[in-house]
């Protein structure tokens, strides 16, 4: 159960946030996580201030807050918003290979970036992109291991997994099976995808279908 502690302060507002700023902040940063503190806003009032802090429990906020408590009943931010995106577009593209969730979720002018492809641009290149592994990989599984949202932005870790049974980039199937790990940063706005970055394993990919030598060295 999240809590929501509330304290009115008297006086100049811009003053009480300064000294909040240069006193009571650096302290809640180092001790806020271990009573579960989650965030800290000041607003400006008639005659002062403001402090609205988000605790994950009712005793975290009780050890390192005296003032009143408010249960909270509902809360969500853009992140977790933007996070659920995310988790749906690695969903139905790359487990379920439902395609035309590409042209719902990617935006018309998003650009995206990836170690193989390089510049992606626009749904007809994610779907492109996506064509081509799920090709070679038809029986592809996606998990995000990891996940961590900050308004429009979202970084996320995975493991994808298949068995190469197509061709890919002209090596022809050879039926083995393939774990990858990869992070990607995406940024969602208005509820889709304008910027897409990945990081993935494409050498460890070579050399578990048998193209390069496991432990062969690369040339920079």
């Amino acid at each position: 159960m999240a809590v929501l502690s509330v304290m009115a302060i008297e006086g100049d507002a811009d003053a009480l946030a300064a000294k909040m700023r240069d006193t009571i902040a650096p302290v809640a940063a180092r001790k806020a996580s271990q009573f579960g503190g989650i965030s800290t806003t000041v607003v400006r009032t008639d005659n002062g201030i403001k402090v609205f802090n988000l605790w994950e429990t009712e005793e975290g906020r009780h050890r390192m807050a005296s003032f009143r408590g408010y249960e909270v009943l509902y809360r969500r931010t853009v992140g977790e918003g933007n996070e659920e995106i995310v988790r749906r577009f690695s969903e139905e593209v790359w487990t379920r290979h439902n395609l035309d969730a590409i042209d719902e979720l990617v935006a018309p002018d998003c650009i995206g970036w990836s170690p193989t492809d390089g510049e992606i641009r626009g749904p007809d290149g994610f779907r492109q992109l996506a064509e081509r592994y799920l090709t070679a990989f038809p029986d592809t599984s996606w998990r995000i291991d990891r996940i961590v949202a900050d308004g429009e932005w979202v970084s996320s870790y995975w493991t994808a997994t298949g068995t190469q049974s197509g061709e890919l980039m002209g090596i022809a199937p050879t039926g083995k099976q393939v774990t990858v790990q990869g992070m990607s940063l995406d940024r969602i706005v208005n509820g889709k995808f304008v910027e897409s970055h990945t990081v993935f394993d494409a050498l460890g990919l070579l050399q578990q279908i048998g193209a390069i030598p496991a432990g062969a060295a690369t040339t920079a």
